[in-house]
């Protein structure tokens, strides 16, 4: 089978069965956008606690729908009644330091966040 092409044009090329199909170009993938993160969620939305110290420390896990980054405790009223960490991850600590209540308010992707309340009531058994 003979080809003749006029140079420059693979359009304006012939066969001695008629003309060559051009090629088809590859159409170019359109990625999926990014869902935006959703609602975040805590593992417990208060903790209470009956005394203060390390060994009565509780742990909060949080998640955030289509959102795989860190969470960072971001406001607090709880200064001098309970403490929390890390200052950036998944899973935090809460300790209790003193009687009183307080919120830790947790920040996420796209600007969600979400509220921890924390109560710590300690008891003085005897004294004078």
């Amino acid at each position: 089978m003979a080809v003749f092409c006029i140079l420059g044009s693979l359009a304006a090329c012939t066969s001695s069965r008629g003309l060559i199909p051009a090629p088809t170009p590859i159409p170019t993938a359109t990625p999926s956008p990014t869902p935006a993160p959703g609602t975040m969620t805590l593992s417990a939305t208060s903790l209470s606690f009956t005394e203060a110290g390390a060994s009565d420390a509780q742990t909060v896990t949080v998640t955030q729908v289509n959102y795989s980054g860190a969470f960072t405790p971001a406001t607090t009223t709880c200064s001098g009644i309970a403490t929390i960490s890390p200052t950036s991850g998944t899973s935090f600590t809460v300790t209790p330091v003193a009687a009183g209540s307080c919120t830790f308010t947790i920040a996420g992707g796209a600007g969600q966040s979400a509220t921890l309340s924390v109560g710590v009531t300690t008891t003085t058994v005897g004294g004078s």
